[in-house]
C-alpha cells in the first residue's frame, strides 16, 4: 500500500508538471504567439491610425504597443537621455525607436545595422536629404520617417493693418532679409511683440543658431568643424543676441522657451512672427493651446543675411531597430509598412510632416492632391543638416549653454564662442560633416 501511494504521488507530480508545462507553454508548440513589439515616438493621432492598420493586417501573428513621448510632457532633451537610458541597460522592452536625425551616430552602437535589410533600390526611393542622416561610418543604420524644414509663420490679419503691411508681405513671400526684417520693425512702432524664437538651452537653439551660421557659409562644418572663433559665428550669434537686446524685436523672456512655450507666448501675446515648424498647426491640438490662431497665419522662408544664402535647417525623425529585440524580423516589417506611400500619405495628413518618399514630390497625382508639397519640396532644397559626429549631443549642450549666456548678456558673444570651442576642444575640427 504504502509503495502503491508513493507511486501515486509520483505519478501525480509528473501529471501536474506535464499539466503545468503544457498551461504555460503549450499554446507556443501548437500556434505561434503573438510577437509584441513595441514602439516608442512622440505618439500622434496619425501613429495610431497606422499601428491600428498593422495590427489588423497582422491581427493573432504580430502586435505594436506605443510607448508614447508626449510633447507637451518631454522635451527632446529629456527624450533623449531616457532613450539612451534605456538602451545603455541592454532592455528588450523596446524594439523600434524614433530618434531626432542628430542622435543616429550616439545611438548607432544600441541599434540593428540595417543595410543587409535594405536594397539600393528601396533606398533610391528615399529622397536624397532625408536618407542622407541615416548612416553611421558608411553603414546604414536608420531609416527616415518623417521631415521637416524651419519657417517662420507671420500673423497675416495683424500685418495688413500696418501702414506698410502689404510692402512686408511682398518681401515675406519674395524671401525677406535680416537687414529688411529689422527695419520693418523700427518703422512700425508697434506695442506687440515682433518676432518670437526658441532660446532655452535645448536643441531648438542649435537649430536657430545652425541655420543662421549656415546661411553665411553652408560648408561651415566641413572646413572649420566645432572650431566657432571664426567671423561667420560671431555674426550669427551677434544677431540672435540684437534681436533680443539691441533691436528689441524679441522679449528677453525667449531664453526660457522651447518650441510649446515660444508658441504659447505667441499666441497669447498677439506677436507678429515666430520660428518653427511648418507642423506648429497640427502638433498642439492636444494641448490648451488655443491652435486656432494658426488660421490666421502663413509661413515662410526664415529670413536670411544680406549676400547670404536661404537657409531652413531639416529637423525629423528616424526610426531605429534595437539591437537587443528579440523580434527584429517583425520589427523591419512593421519599419517598411511606416515608410510606405500609404503610411506616409497618412503621417502627412494627419500630422503635417513632409514624406520621406521621393515619388510624393514627383508624380502628379500626389503633387495634385497635396499642392503644398511644391513648397515643401522647395524648403528642403534650401535646407541645412546640423553637423553630424557622435559627440554631437555633448557638443550641442555646451553651445547651446553658451548661446543662452550670451542672449542674456552673461558673456560677450566672442567669449561665449571662445569658451564653447574650448569646452568642445580642437581636436574636432575637420572631422564633421554638415550637409
Amino acid at each position: 500500500m504504502k509503495f502503491r501511494q508513493e507511486w501515486a504521488i509520483i505519478a501525480l507530480a509528473i501529471v501536474t508538471v506535464i499539466y503545468m508545462v503544457i498551461y504555460f507553454y503549450g499554446s507556443s508548440w501548437m500556434t505561434d504567439p503573438v510577437k509584441i513589439i513595441h514602439f516608442a515616438d512622440r505618439i500622434t493621432p496619425a501613429h495610431l491610425v497606422l499601428i491600428d492598420r498593422y495590427n489588423d493586417l497582422h491581427k493573432g501573428k504580430v502586435k505594436v504597443i506605443p510607448v508614447d513621448f508626449p510633447n507637451f510632457d518631454f522635451s527632446t532633451n529629456e527624450r533623449k537621455e531616457l532613450l539612451a537610458r534605456s538602451m545603455r541597460a541592454k532592455e528588450d522592452g523596446i524594439d523600434l525607436y524614433a530618434v531626432d536625425i542628430i542622435w543616429v551616430q550616439r545611438f548607432a552602437k544600441w541599434s540593428e545595422p540595417l543595410g543587409g535589410y535594405f536594397s539600393e533600390e528601396e533606398r533610391r526611393k528615399i529622397l536624397p536629404q532625408a536618407i542622407y542622416s541615416c548612416y553611421f561610418q558608411g553603414e546604414l543604420v536608420s531609416v527616415p520617417f518623417d521631415r521637416v524644414a524651419s519657417v517662420m509663420y507671420y500673423r497675416e490679419d495683424l500685418i495688413r493693418k500696418l501702414k506698410n503691411g502689404e510692402d512686408i508681405i511682398r518681401d515675406l513671400n519674395a524671401g525677406i532679409t535680416w537687414e529688411q526684417f529689422v527695419g520693418y520693425y523700427k518703422k512700425s512702432r508697434l506695442q506687440n511683440p515682433w518676432y518670437i524664437f526658441p532660446a532655452a538651452n535645448y536643441e531648438g537653439l542649435m537649430c536657430v543658431f545652425t541655420e543662421l551660421l549656415l546661411s553665411l557659409k553652408p560648408d561651415y562644418f566641413e572646413v572649420y568643424g566645432f572650431n566657432l572663433k571664426t567671423p561667420e559665428a560671431e555674426k550669427a550669434l551677434r544677431l540672435m543676441v540684437d534681436l533680443v537686446n539691441t533691436y528689441r524685436t524679441t522679449p528677453p523672456v525667449v531664453t526660457e522657451f522651447s518650441e510649446i512655450p515660444s508658441f504659447d507666448y505667441f499666441v497669447r501675446h498677439d506677436a507678429l512672427f515666430i520660428w518653427g515648424w511648418p507642423t506648429y498647426g497640427k502638433d498642439f491640438v492636444n494641448t490648451p493651446i488655443d491652435t486656432s490662431i494658426v488660421n490666421r497665419t502663413k509661413w515662410v522662408n526664415v529670413p536670411h543675411f544680406a549676400g547670404g544664402n536661404p537657409a531652413s535647417v531639416l529637423g525629423g525623425w528616424n526610426l531605429m531597430v534595437s539591437r537587443f529585440s528579440e523580434h527584429k524580423k517583425e520589427t523591419i516589417d512593421f519599419v517598411r509598412y511606416l515608410i510606405s506611400e500609404e503610411a506616409q500619405a497618412l503621417i502627412h495628413e494627419k500630422a503635417g510632416y513632409f514624406p520621406v518618399l521621393s515619388s510624393f514630390y514627383e508624380k502628379e497625382a500626389y503633387l495634385k492632391k497635396y499642392p503644398e508639397l511644391a513648397s515643401y519640396k522647395k524648403l528642403i532644397a534650401s535646407g541645412v543638416n546640423r553637423p553630424a559626429h557622435t559627440e554631437y549631443t555633448r557638443f550641442s549642450e555646451i553651445l547651446s549653454t553658451a548661446l543662452v549666456s550670451a542672449i542674456r548678456r552673461e558673456v560677450t558673444v566672442s567669449e561665449a564662442l571662445d569658451k564653447a570651442t574650448v569646452a568642445i576642444g580642437s581636436d574636432t575640427q575637420g572631422t564633421v560633416s554638415g550637409n
